[in-house]
């Protein structure tokens, strides 16, 4: 039975429950909590009778008592040379944390309560104890989640890793002569995917999308689908890391009718609603030889709990005026730095420490003032953004992105074809909501003709 993380605020708790939602709770959760986690379970429904509408929060320097997501490098060894990768990933830094040291930091987010770790790299499984910093993981209450190139996988490491691990794996193209990526090779990702399934784990993709790869978006759409696998993560490719060094792969303004529509149809290949035939069952998977049933589709997606975290995380900062990273979110280098973000590590900025020197509860704590002081309204472009005009929701009030676009890290950390694309897909699903269409992690049916 999977423990439930919980960490202790001023106002109460914030718990991942067992059916994967992140809540504020009230203080009189924790006798329930404290029971599930002794071996007497306890419902997610049962707990959410003890649900905060109005947590209180000090919204000065807000931040949760530890981060409610903890991304942790492994390493930066890595066996591809992504052009656009954020973290600069191919050797081993020459500091890099031991894995005792990684274990202890594993060690530390458990007692102080963080909801879930991602184990990322680098390639995790480039590092010679992967498999052991997994095992260690899975032995706390927190959720594991594994990113990955899928290429390094094997049988061997994935039956010494306990049933249920969750791994998004990240591809970029579909074709491996064309690929940026140098090594992609979909026979192989299928390979482990079977394999992850023989062995209990659960998966996602997904794709960031670049000028290189922009056609290729809606093959891995549909190669996931047409094999029940469940719906990749449209990621979109920002200016940091290498791709500052490839300024060619960002799409441009003039894109945005071309992107826009692969969009479009990659996302209706995995949405459910009035749409659908009558009748029909838009969760079920399709009939194709040697693939899952649906079933084993929708199993698969219920238990990929890495999307609620998240949404949690973007709550928060919509409520308290202030980004989620260095508040609810944390990344550690495989050096040990520790920065609010993935975008602040790679641009070098807001630095809080190092777990080396200092303990992590010590960094979380006082650490981030600095960065803590900027809020969302001290972005004062945004008063003249049509993003913020129709009330969209925007992701680009990011010091490291705005300073890299714009020089100012109070500035605008959306490109122009961002912006653009933001207000479409912003409308697009406004419209959408309206009519009660969803979209879902597994694949609607393919109509016939």
């Amino acid at each position: 039975m999977q423990k439930i993380p919980f960490q202790v605020n001023e106002g109460g708790l914030v718990a991942l429950l067992p059916n994967g939602h992140v809540e504020f709770l009230a203080a009189s959760a924790e006798r329930l909590i404290r029971r599930h986690n002794a071996g007497q379970p306890v419902t997610a429904e049962e707990l959410m009778t003890h649900a905060l509408a109005d947590p209180l929060v000090t919204l000065e320097r807000f931040h949760l008592p530890a981060p409610a997501i903890a991304f942790v490098e492994t390493t930066n060894l890595c066996n591809l040379r992504c052009r656009h990768c954020y973290a600069d990933s191919a050797l081993k830094r020459p500091d890099e944390m031991s894995t005792p040291a990684v274990k202890s930091l594993l060690d530390d987010f458990a007692e102080l309560g963080v909801l879930q770790v991602f184990l990322t790299g680098g390639e995790i499984f480039s590092h010679r104890d992967a498999v052991e910093i997994v095992q260690h993981a899975r032995s706390k209450p927190f959720s594991t989640q594994i990113f990955t190139n899928g290429l390094l996988i094997t049988e061997e490491k994935l039956a010494a890793i306990p049933p249920g691990q969750s791994f998004f794996i990240s591809f970029d193209t579909a074709d491996p002569e064309r690929t940026v990526r140098g090594k992609m090779d979909f026979p192989k990702l299928q390979r482990a995917f079977e394999m992850m399934r023989r062995h209990g784990h659960v998966f996602r993709t997904a794709i960031s999308v670049h000028r290189d790869n922009i056609q290729d978006a809606e093959e891995i759409f549909e190669w996931c689908a047409e094999r029940g696998y469940p719906r990749p993560q449209w990621l979109e490719t920002h200016p940091v890391g290498r791709a500052l060094l490839h300024p060619d792969m960002l799409l441009r303004p003039e894109d945005v009718d071309e992107v826009f529509e692969v969009y479009r149809r990659c996302m209706e290949r995995y949405s459910t609603g009035p749409d659908d035939e009558p009748g029909g069952t838009p969760d079920a998977g399709p009939a194709v030889p040697g693939t899952p049933a649906a079933g084993t589709a929708r199993r698969a997606a219920d238990e990929i709990r890495g999307v609620d975290t998240i949404q949690f995380c973007q709550r928060l900062e919509r409520a308290v005026g202030q980004e989620k990273c260095g508040r609810s979110v944390v990344y550690v280098n495989s050096r040990g730095d520790v920065y609010p973000c993935s975008n602040c590590m790679s641009g070098q900025l807001y630095r809080a420490g190092n777990i080396t020197r200092r303990p992590f509860a010590e960094i979380w704590e006082h650490g981030f003032d600095e960065f803590r002081d900027i809020r969302f309204a001290d972005h004062s472009v945004c008063g003249t953004c049509p993003v913020a005009r129709e009330d969209i929701w925007c992701q680009f009030r990011c010091p490291p992105l705005a300073r890299n676009i714009t020089g100012d890290e109070k500035g605008c950390g959306a490109t122009e074809y961002l912006q653009e694309f933001s207000l479409r897909a912003g409308r697009y699903w406004r419209e959408r909501r309206l009519r009660n269409v969803r979209l879902t992690l597994t694949p609607r049916p393919a109509r016939t003709p």
